[in-house]
């Protein structure tokens, strides 16, 4: 299981990328993260790096 680190505003939130929905963008250093299951994470980075980091992360090859 790929857990991705995303900053909140106090620490940080481990995020599995196959659960991500959407991505809303609240403004420019901010977004929101929907999941499967009804749940949304917000987060303390812009939309563009949260998503560059969930995709950098399913590019990655599996280890176990």
């Amino acid at each position: 299981m790929k857990l991705v680190a995303i900053k909140a505003l106090a620490g940080f939130n481990y995020v599995r990328p196959d659960a991500v929905i959407a991505i809303g963008a609240t403004d420019s250093a901010k977004c929101t993260i929907y999941m499967t299951g009804g749940v949304a994470i917000p987060s303390h980075e812009p939309a563009k790096d949260v998503i560059a980091k969930l995709q950098a992360a399913e590019a990655e090859p599996e280890t176990n």
